[in-house]
């Protein structure tokens, strides 16, 4: 018997439901096929086949869109860091791309669509070795409630098919951001605004504009800005944010041993960060290496702040911190300063008070930091770009929606997420854990803080599918 009618054949009692097939479903998807050893049928749910294990941010498919991270330190695997360096290796002429990429070393930042042929070739590669019995069904379609049943979780999905399942994840990532507060929000509402920059229409309806306005300075509004550089778009790019403050580059740096301890002295954001300055300045060390060396007591040391100290973090220094902690690959950085010595794109420091349309275009009511004076912008389009929303309260999500209706899963104090305990079991309102609902990833920011990028994942995959293994019996 081959092993396709084998598995179909096979008793299935045992499910799990994973939503969502970015880099956290692919990879709990990834690490229950290697690990389970007894019938077992994953379904891995993704209502967007064209981003099917790839998700939204490695589907991409501009090549100025780069990794943030050098390809040594993007391996899947916590106990395998060559991983994905040997995959790229293996590729190395098809990868090749001056001048987005000119070498394969571990230090290279290689292109964020290669990255997601690697997830779907390595789940392909392990559902074809799973053990007897083992095997992925992929459901292209949308989940949009769950029920908890006496023998486990009732997943319901656009299409009206229920999946039975003993346990379901919720794997779902980071969503499209939230509209800014302005005097008249009714101009959300505009064709000439995108709300969410990543639908795919975006991109040719700002190649036929004279000037856009991408709201916001992370690495969302440093995308759309090389992206239209490189598609030859003539016109003015403008972008707007309170601080001005962009994300820092990448630069070499030796490793630092520099650590914090939170029994030490009483848990202070400023201290801490008065801490850091001093060893960075004893030591002479690069910032980079010190910020980088945090990295693993990061949750920890999170965990240790109260949640006064927490929200003075939020308030005074996080956009800081963000900017020196994601940064840019060096290519796509000196592709912005040519944008910006161009004349091009046009940096702007301030608060948008309001839209106003007219037939000749939009003109955009700019507040500038430091000054009382109001600077009017005149652009064809705007683009939000001020980073994914975690308030779950505020999604228009239908399946987050029903959780939240049934108390089923509750916001963090700090709105960065869901509450979650340690396992990544999802706590119901009252605070009790799920023993049947668990999450991963992005959803966990407001218990773990540093919980969105790969090597924090990759490892919460791994623990999560011994987790869910061991509950299944």
């Amino acid at each position: 018997m081959n092993k396709f009618l084998e598995n179909r054949t096979t008793d299935q009692s045992k499910r799990i439901a994973v939503i969502g097939s970015g880099f956290s479903g692919t990879m709990l998807a990834v690490q229950l096929l290697r690990k389970a050893r007894s019938p077992l049928t994953i379904y891995l749910v993704e209502a967007n086949p064209r981003q099917f294990a790839r998700g939204l941010a490695y589907s991409t498919e501009s090549d100025c869109h780069l990794l943030n991270v050098p390809a040594a330190n993007m391996s899947a695997f916590p106990d395998d860091p060559g991983h994905f360096l040997r995959w790229a290796r293996t590729r190395e002429k098809h990868l090749l791309n001056v001048p987005w990429v000119s070498e394969i070393t571990g230090n290279t930042f290689l292109p964020r669509r290669a990255y997601g042929s690697y997830l779907f070739e390595l789940l392909d590669k392990t559902e074809r070795s799973a053990a007897s019995g083992v095997c992925l069904e992929k459901k292209f379609d949308k989940a949009t409630g769950l029920r908890i049943e006496p023998r486990g979780v009732t997943v319901s999905l656009l299409s009206g098919e229920c999946l039975q399942v003993q346990k379901a994840v919720l794997a779902i990532g980071n969503f499209p951001p939230c509209d800014p507060v302005v005097n008249n929000p009714g101009f959300y509402q505009s064709p000439c605004y995108y709300g969410n920059p990543w639908k795919p229409d975006v991109l040719q309806a700002l190649l036929k504009t004279e000037a856009c306005l991408l709201v916001g300075s992370g690495l969302t509004m440093v995308d759309w800005a090389v992206t239209l550089g490189q598609s030859g778009y003539r016109g003015t790019i403008h972008t707007v944010s309170r601080r001005g403050l962009w994300p820092q580059v990448h630069r070499p740096s030796s490793p630092f041993a520099f650590s914090i301890d939170p029994q030490a002295s009483p848990p202070s954001v400023r201290a801490w960060l008065h801490e850091m300055r001093r060893h960075i300045r004893v030591s002479g060390c690069d910032w980079r290496s010190a910020i980088d060396a945090l990295r693993p007591d990061t949750p920890l040391l999170w965990a240790s702040l109260p949640p006064v100290e927490r929200r003075r973090f939020l308030r005074h220094a996080r956009i800081y911190w963000d900017c020196h902690r994601h940064r840019l690959a060096p290519i796509v950085a000196e592709q912005l300063e040519v944008l910006l010595a161009s004349g091009q794109l046009q940096r702007h420091t301030g608060r948008i008070l309001e839209y106003r349309q007219s037939g000749q275009g939009v003109d955009v009511s700019v507040r500038q930091r430091g000054q009382n004076g109001v600077h009017t912008l005149n652009v064809d389009a705007v683009v939000n770009c001020s980073g994914s929303e975690s308030n779950y309260r505020k999604l228009g999500s239908p399946l987050i929606g029903d959780l939240l209706g049934q108390q089923l899963i509750h916001p963090d104090p700090l709105a960065l997420g869901l509450d979650v305990g340690p396992d990544g079991a999802l706590l119901h309102r009252d605070g009790s854990a799920s023993d049947c609902l668990y999450t991963l990833g992005p959803p966990q920011k407001g218990i773990f803080w540093e919980t969105i990028a790969v090597p924090e994942i990759r490892g919460q995959a791994e623990q999560l599918a011994k987790t869910l293994l061991s509950g299944l019996g």
